[in-house]
Order: structure tokens, then C-alpha cells, then sequence
């Protein structure tokens, strides 16, 4: 009996090293061949490469940062970049993403808020919308200091509290505010509201010796070799767990929703005395020169941008068609995400509209 129960526990201790090796091994050589994948192989599709002034070994590394990316929640607001550097890619928490600018003393701060298309994914520090605004206004000598504060998957609602967020904090200083919004407009909620909610019932139980039971699911599935199954067996893989209810809602219950944010949005500014300008931006497989997408995607779009189209123009105005003139082969690097050339041409529509409105001196 004794000998028995000395061969169930050797099985049951060397199952548990094995596992434990295992687990470590696949998380090195995931990495090692995740690397290995950026240093041999471009990830962008052969179609939109000559898009980049890069080669590929530099839109390699540009993907790699891009995706590279950290964020930390902030309250009231949601996941935000954080504090990261990198070749191509750089944002510090106090100051957006890395922005072209030549003034140190600057007559006004313009920053800009938006979602990952204002960030610039999967494009240059150098050739964001806000990074190309500052350098044109920079030709006509205009003394303005201009701040990247796009951040990915955001939406109206999320900039609003982000705009309140940085002036309570006093991070800097707004004299204009400009949003690029439209295609992440959503019902409600943000992206990992949902792994939020799930971590926080994981920690809400009746005692705290109950926590472990109530961890022990996630554990498992945290696991590198539960990782890499999931991973083969699944088509369709994403951390991101995103509500229905976020983003169910009917067209016209999302227009509604999007026109009292922009409403608020100008209560808020006034009560900051800050200039804020919101622009609808242009669709990816609508607008310009369209990335390959499905009849589907392209519909849907299509019914979103007619939609918000309909907002009164002292709410939002629309810039949608500022691509319609792009001579490229195509005006975006995916379905939704814009070229460098086509960052330039955005941002070359919103100063003239801020002229317009005289928000900048001609």
C-alpha cells in the first residue's frame, strides 16, 4: 500500500514538472517564433506596402511597435496607452503620442482626440493626422504646439471623459481641442469592459478564502498551453470580449446617442473655455481609395456614415470626403486604417475648416 502511494505521488509530482516545463517552453518559443516571423517576413499585405517610405524590414519593426503597444485603465474613461518607446512608435501619458512640433513657445495647444486613426495606427510618430497638421501649419509660420491624444478603439463618449480627465489632472493645457470621430461610435460600454466586469466578480465572494475557486478557471486558461490549443483550434481568436449591448443598437439609437455626446461635449468645452471642433471622419470601404473589404463591411459602413451625416453641423462637420481625391492605388493600410498620404490629406481638410471657422489665423 505504502509502495502504491509512493508511485501515485512521484506520477502525480513529475505530471506537474513535466506540465510546468512544458508551459515554460511554449511561452520561449512562442516569442522566439513570433519574432522570428516579423525579422523574416513583412506582415502588411504586398497591396498597401508601397503606401510606406519604409522598406520592409522597417515595416516590419513599424507593425511590430504598433502592436507592441501597452495600456493601463484609467477610471471613467478606459484602456489608454501607456508610457511606451519604440522605434517608430512612442507615447508618453502627459504628452500623446509622439508629435511633430518646431515651437517650444507656443501662441495655442491644439491636441487631438479621437480613436486609433487619430493615434495613427500603423503609422509613424512623424506622419500622424496631428503630427502632418502641425507640420503644414508649421510652412505658414503658425506658432502652434499640436498634441496627439488619439487613443485606440475610443469614441465619443470615452474623448469626453478623456478631455476631462486630462484638464482635472492638469496634464496640459487646451486651448483647441479637435475630435476625429465616426467610425468606432458605439451604444456604450468600452473595448475589455467585459474582462473588466469578469476580473471584478472574481474578487466579489461572500469570503476571501473563496477567491481561489473563483480564480481557478482563469488560471487555466491563462496557461501558455491552453493559450497555444485555443489558438490552433479557434479560427477567430481575441482578448478583446466586447458586450451585445455595447454595440446592439439601432441606427437611429446610435445617432441619437452620438448627437447628445457632441452636445455634451460643447457644454463641457464651454465650461473649460476650450475651442473644441468635432470632424466625421472618412470610412474605411467607403471613402477614397478603399482597402479590399467584404460587401458586408463596406454596407455597414456605408449605413453608419449616412446616418451621422444628418448631424447638425455646429455639432460635427464632415470631412468624410477628404479623400475623394487620393491618386494611390489605396488611401488605408487595412479596412479602416489610414495611409500616410492620406493622414496628410486629413489633416490639410481640417486646417482649412479651422480657418473657415478663423479657430487658426489665416
Amino acid at each position: 500500500m505504502k509502495n502504491k502511494f509512493q508511485i501515485f505521488i512521484n506520477i502525480f509530482f513529475f505530471t506537474l514538472l513535466f506540465l510546468l516545463i512544458l508551459n515554460i517552453l511554449i511561452s520561449i518559443t512562442w516569442k522566439y517564433y513570433n519574432n522570428f516571423k516579423y525579422s523574416n517576413n513583412n506582415p502588411f499585405p504586398e497591396i498597401v506596402r508601397s503606401n510606406f517610405e519604409l522598406n520592409d524590414k522597417d515595416q516590419s519593426i513599424l507593425h511590430l511597435n504598433t502592436h507592441k503597444m501597452k495600456y493601463y485603465y484609467q477610471p471613467f474613461v478606459g484602456p489608454v496607452p501607456d508610457n511606451f518607446v519604440s522605434e517608430y512608435v512612442n507615447f508618453n501619458k502627459s504628452s500623446g503620442r509622439k508629435t511633430y512640433n518646431n515651437y517650444t513657445n507656443c501662441e495655442k495647444n491644439i491636441v487631438f482626440f479621437g480613436g486609433s486613426t487619430t493615434f495613427g495606427w500603423l503609422s509613424t510618430d512623424e506622419k500622424t493626422i496631428p503630427s502632418f497638421f502641425s507640420k503644414n501649419l508649421a510652412t505658414e509660420n503658425k506658432n502652434y504646439c499640436v498634441f496627439n491624444f488619439g487613443s485606440p478603439w475610443f469614441y465619443s463618449k470615452q474623448e469626453n471623459n478623456y478631455l476631462i480627465d486630462l484638464v482635472d489632472r492638469n496634464t496640459i493645457k487646451l486651448d483647441i481641442a479637435i475630435f476625429i470621430d465616426g467610425v468606432n461610435e458605439k451604444c456604450n460600454g468600452f473595448v475589455y469592459d467585459k474582462n473588466l466586469r469578469e476580473q471584478f466578480d472574481e474578487i466579489i465572494v461572500d469570503h476571501r478564502t473563496e477567491i481561489a475557486m473563483k480564480k481557478f478557471l482563469p488560471f487555466v486558461t491563462s496557461l501558455p498551453i491552453y493559450q497555444l490549443l485555443d489558438r490552433m483550434f479557434k479560427k477567430k481568436h481575441t482578448q478583446m470580449m466586447i458586450l451585445s449591448e455595447n454595440t446592439n443598437c439601432s441606427k437611429k439609437e446610435l445617432k441619437n446617442l452620438f448627437q447628445s455626446r457632441l452636445e455634451m461635449r460643447l457644454k463641457i468645452c464651454q465650461n473649460y473655455q476650450i475651442e473644441c471642433v468635432s470632424f466625421l471622419q472618412p470610412f474605411g470601404g467607403v471613402n477614397g481609395k478603399t482597402y479590399p473589404v467584404s460587401k458586408k463591411f463596406k454596407n455597414q459602413q456605408a449605413k453608419s456614415l449616412e446616418v451621422f451625416k444628418d448631424l447638425p453641423d455646429n455639432l460635427i462637420l464632415d470631412i468624410s470626403s477628404a479623400l475623394n481625391n487620393d491618386k494611390n492605388k489605396y488611401s488605408y493600410v487595412d479596412a479602416l486604417h489610414y495611409s500616410h498620404f492620406a493622414n496628410d490629406l486629413i489633416s490639410k481638410e481640417i486646417i482649412y475648416n479651422l480657418k473657415l471657422l478663423q479657430k487658426i489665423h489665416n
